[in-house]
């Protein structure tokens, strides 16, 4: 895409205001990778790419599920949307946008959003799909799998209100809200569909370890959270690339290479005892 966005670019009239351009995607600072394409793309020719755009980190949220074969631009969305931008750039000249926020600092509301949406829905896959159950609605609808996802959660609000200054009750009215929204049946989202790619969800500073981290090197055990990592563990879908190439790597690794290899964590770190603790057992069982 971004030889195309460039080209684009270089071909507005110079008369016009500052492209602003913002990548609504899952990754985090997903514009500042963008941009960073973009560049490498760019035509000095055309002038200096700062002039004539303006690139803008954002936190977007709304879920969208798999769509039917041919629906095309008719797409099935959830009612609820969040959509934060990170202001600092336009320099005082943020664009009107109806429903978004605009904010100084976004890394905070980045993670609330990685820390408890993401969290909390791929916690409801994996623990969902260890259950026999087939979409997030049914896995929500089971009392068990409910308990332990909002004890996830439970962990990550603690983490958030401590390290971003959120106010609790505030933080505790977002967490029923993303409750709420994964127990919509009319979101026919699958715990295959978003569970898949474990090893990516596994990542350092994903949506699992990433605050489990973080809750250890704070002191604090998260167990919940660890129980979460264990599910994942367990995502053996045979069709998702990702799940293969886990279950490769817990068969022919010992522990604690496999805990380094998936998570990035090195042996000195607290979790990581916790974590080659988890990879054991899922090995002994095979």
């Amino acid at each position: 895409m971004a030889p195309v966005i460039a080209r684009g670019i270089a071909g507005r009239s110079p008369s016009l205001a500052p492209l602003q351009v913002m990548a609504c995607e899952n990754a985090i600072n997903a514009t500042d990778l963008l941009r960073s394409e973009v560049e490498a793309a760019w035509d000095g020719a055309a002038g200096d790419l700062s002039s004539v755009a303006v690139f803008a980190n954002t936190a977007v949220d709304r879920i969208v599920p798999n769509q039917a074969p041919g629906q095309g631009l008719d797409v099935t969305v959830e009612t609820f949307y969040e959509w934060v931008i990170d202001q600092t750039p336009f320099a005082g000249e943020a664009p009107v946008i109806p429903g978004a926020t605009f904010v100084d600092e976004l890394g905070p509301y980045i993670e609330r959003k990685l820390f408890t949406v993401n969290t909390g829905h791929a916690s409801a896959a994996y623990f969902g799909y260890g259950a026999g159950l087939e979409k997030i609605s049914d896995a929500m609808a089971d009392a068990s799998v409910a308990a332990r996802v909002r004890a996830v959660l439970e962990e990550t609000k603690q983490l958030l209100v401590a390290k971003h200054g959120f106010v609790e009750a505030e933080q505790e009215a977002y967490v029923q809200k993303i409750l709420s929204r994964f127990t919509n049946p009319y979101l026919p989202d699958t715990v295959n569909r978003v569970g898949r790619a474990p090893l990516r969800k596994l990542g350092r500073h994903e949506r699992f370890i990433g605050p489990a981290a973080e809750l250890a090197e704070r002191g604090i055990t998260p167990v919940a959270l660890l129980d979460a990592m264990s599910a994942a563990l367990r995502f053996d879908d045979g069709a998702d690339d990702e799940a293969v190439e886990l279950a490769r790597m817990l068969s022919e690794m010992d522990a604690g290479e496999a805990v380094e290899r998936i998570t990035e964590l090195p042996p000195s770190h607290p979790l990581f005892p916790q974590v080659q603790k988890l990879i054991e057992d899922r090995k002994a069982e095979a």
